[in-house]
């Protein structure tokens, strides 16, 4: 099976979810032709067995004799769908955990800067010589008396 895109499992989910959402039915041969054209190959029996066991767990397409069983109308079932959703679901969860891990990272960031830019203004103004003028020294001796 040559295929380098999704897995053949999402991909025949999805097909059955396009299907399902057009009211239209799922069946083998569909669904074999609908992989067929997303460039997968079906050469050994290794690898129809697993599109047989893909009909069967996410369509309920069931192999009998013949090839009737290929043409019999089936629609993508409540547990494949259900594990649809959850891939979705965890890819969100992904992106949005990504995502909230650039925020906490530029969060990171940005405190260390104003933390750099605080020190940096502190140390400066420890250095520089406090002058008190005569006025500003009056408004402290007046305060001072206000409180005794």
């Amino acid at each position: 099976m040559n295929k380098k895109q999704k897995n053949i499992y999402l991909n025949a989910l999805e097909f059955g979810e396009k299907l399902l959402n057009k009211g239209e039915t799922v069946t083998f041969n569909k669904l074999q032709e609908h992989l067929k054209k997303r460039g997968y190959v079906f050469e050994t029996q290794a690898e129809e067995q697993l599109l047989r066991d893909l009909a069967r767990e996410a369509f309920h397409i069931y192999v009998s004799d013949g090839d009737k069983w290929k043409e019999e109308p089936s629609y993508l079932n409540v547990e494949g769908y259900f594990k649809l959703l959850e891939y979705r679901e965890l890819n969100e969860a992904r992106k949005s955990s990504r995502e909230a891990r650039r925020y906490a990272i530029f969060a990171i960031v940005l405190s260390i800067f104003t933390l750099v830019v605080s020190i940096y203004f502190s140390y400066k103004e420890l250095n520089n010589e406090t002058i008190i003028n005569s006025k500003q020294f009056e408004v402290i001796e007046n305060i001072w008396r206000s409180l005794k």
